[in-house]
């Protein structure tokens, strides 16, 4: 039976977490940068007082980093998924890694995972429903 639609997700689904983690570590960069918090120091819109400011920078690079930590987690799985879901080899365990890699991907992201865990979830169900089709018997 061939699986190329849970492939497809599959694929699909590494790309967007090698992109999510390099959005995440943007993120985690532009934290510590010292251009960054030179602009906000300098921004006679920003209000907020120095604590506040390093509040936020700091609250920006957890975010980054949580981004990162779940990319790669969902990377991993959709890799160990996609490996076994080719020619069918265990589509049992690739619907599992697929369900997991979802759930690891957008909750550690906070939900900044979403496409790539609906299309994990979405991987994982197929592995899970579709059958090999019975053999008529006369």
């Amino acid at each position: 039976m061939k699986r190329t639609g849970e492939v497809v997700l599959g694929v699909i689904g590494i790309i967007l977490n090698a992109l999510l983690s390099l959005i995440g570590g943007f993120f985690a960069w532009a934290a510590t940068s010292d251009t960054t918090t030179e602009q906000m120091a300098n921004d006679p819109t920003f209000s907020a007082n120095p604590d506040d400011a390093d509040a936020i920078l700091g609250l920006m690079s957890t975010f980054g980093w949580a981004v990162v930590a779940a990319a790669i987690l969902g990377f991993i799985f959709g890799i160990i998924a996609v490996v076994n879901i080719s020619k069918n080899k265990s589509p049992k365990l690739a619907g599992w890694m697929f369900i997991v890699g979802a759930v690891l991907t957008g909750v550690v992201s906070v939900g900044f995972g979403f496409l790539p865990a609906l299309l994990y979830l979405i991987a994982g169900i197929m592995s899970f429903v579709r059958k090999e089709p019975a053999e008529a018997s006369f």
